[in-house]
């Protein structure tokens, strides 16, 4: 080093982002709810009676999962996948008791009374 002193990285890249209008963004998102709906149906058509679930860990990616899950459900989705219990919980309560939702991370050990609360199902994802 020539004599300078080390920056944390907060402090070389501190920068606010200003808010800006959706012509300035650049892209707009549109979750059109009523074609995730559609393309559920025909995927559950085109696979006859094999079941379908809907992945709608982290929010849905930040895309309302339990708005995405309820479309679903109003098609006929039985199974829901989420990461973590949280997620789980939050979707039990907007859907209610009927789907079947299952915690890919498992249930982390003194949560299992939560989970039993929740009637959320942990999938094995360890040997």
């Amino acid at each position: 080093m020539n004599g300078t002193s080390k920056k944390t990285l907060s402090e070389t890249v501190a920068v606010k982002a200003a808010p800006i209008s959706e012509a300035a963004a650049g892209a707009i998102l549109t979750v059109d709810l009523s074609a995730i709906r559609e393309n559920y149906w025909r995927l559950k058509v085109r696979l006859g009676g094999v079941n379908c679930a809907g992945v709608v860990k982290a929010d849905g990616y930040g895309l309302g999962g339990p708005q995405v899950a309820a479309a679903l459900a109003a098609e006929g989705c039985a199974i829901f996948f989420v990461a973590h219990l949280a997620e789980g919980a939050l979707l039990r309560q907007a859907l209610g008791a009927w789907p079947a939702i299952y915690v890919l991370n498992g249930i982390q050990p003194g949560a299992e009374s939560e989970a039993v609360e929740a009637q959320l199902s942990a999938v094995i994802n360890s040997a």
